[in-house]
């Protein structure tokens, strides 16, 4: 990844990319999902995902060409065949939006992105595991701890918090997320939001707990990085996540969570108003087109 790089009359060469990480990242999420970011972000994928790498794992040159080389190829198969049913799908959305929103549109909604997830693992895996099946080990003893520094950030976001400003927290985030599919909340909706917040089961301690569990197995995954067929079914059967390997516990409250969250939603959907809803179907449908004009321009070779 160079030091100097330019987007737009934007250059980094006044500063690392470890300030340029710091000061751009929080932008990014304030607009994440507008049309205009997500076209920036998906055109400069090719460098945006070497600089997630590089905060886990130091590669060599020939990991880096390697890396390049097969991301290239991701992309132009993300692009090509991925994004036209991303813009079906929310098109298919917004039509459950306004024909009245129901349970199970939300249940083949969430049905739906996990199948997006296990579309990209499925093709995107072998080619991580290629690449990981050249590093060293102090490589991936790097890479181990960089997720263990990531365990205590996790700690210090959710483990450490009270319930309350554990609440207030899950709040903030469901209303920012509502602000950006409908503009500003009414009263009707926040309160919604808040008793959705106070029946909410606290899953942060058992999700850590998994967490920490999950790494223990990639760990001996990662050992097994020589044998390339086997290591990348493992692999992909890993980044799976599958719901059956979660322990009862986690199934149990993710399941509470999961049903109070679609239930508190479509209650939020009928209390919007005209404004509101015009613009839900601005935001999806200026979304749709992105993608759909994403997925028709041409890939540099």
């Amino acid at each position: 990844m160079p030091e100097n790089f330019k987007i737009g009359n934007f250059k980094t060469s006044s500063f690392k990319i470890s300030s340029f990480k710091k000061y751009l990242l929080p932008m990014l999420l304030i607009f994440l999902f507008t049309g205009c970011t997500v076209r920036l972000i998906y055109n400069h994928l090719d460098w945006i995902i070497p600089w997630y790498v590089s905060d886990y794992i130091d590669l060599n040159d020939d990991q880096d060409n390697l890396l390049d080389k097969k991301l290239f190829a991701q992309l132009k198969w993300h692009r090509v065949t991925q994004l036209t049913s991303y813009s079906k799908f929310l098109r298919q959305l917004k039509v459950n939006f306004n024909n009245g929103l129901k349970y199970e549109d939300l249940d083949r909604c969430h049905n739906q992105m996990r199948k997006f997830w296990q579309d990209l693992i499925m093709h995107a895996v072998p080619d991580i595991a290629k690449i990981l099946s050249t590093a060293s080990d102090e490589q991936i003893e790097e890479f181990l701890e960089n997720l263990e520094k990531r365990n205590e950030k996790y700690k210090e976001r959710y483990i450490d918090l009270t319930e309350e400003e554990l609440r207030k927290k899950k709040v903030a985030r469901m209303n920012r997320f509502l602000d950006f599919c409908m503009g500003d909340v009414n009263k009707e909706q926040e309160e919604l939001v808040d008793n959705w917040s106070k029946k909410l089961k606290n899953i942060s301690v058992v999700r850590f707990d998994f967490i920490k569990k999950s790494q223990k197995r990639l760990k001996k995954i990662l050992r097994n990085r020589k044998d390339e067929e086997t290591f990348s079914e493992d692999l992909t059967e890993f980044f799976f996540f599958r719901r059956r390997n979660w322990p009862p516990d986690l199934r149990d409250i993710a399941a509470h969570n999961r049903d109070l969250t679609k239930k508190t939603f479509i209650e939020i959907v009928n209390h919007m108003s005209s404004d509101q809803r015009e613009y839900l179907n601005e935001q999806i449908d200026d979304l749709a087109e992105v993608f759909d004009e994403l997925a028709a321009e041409k890939i540099d070779e």
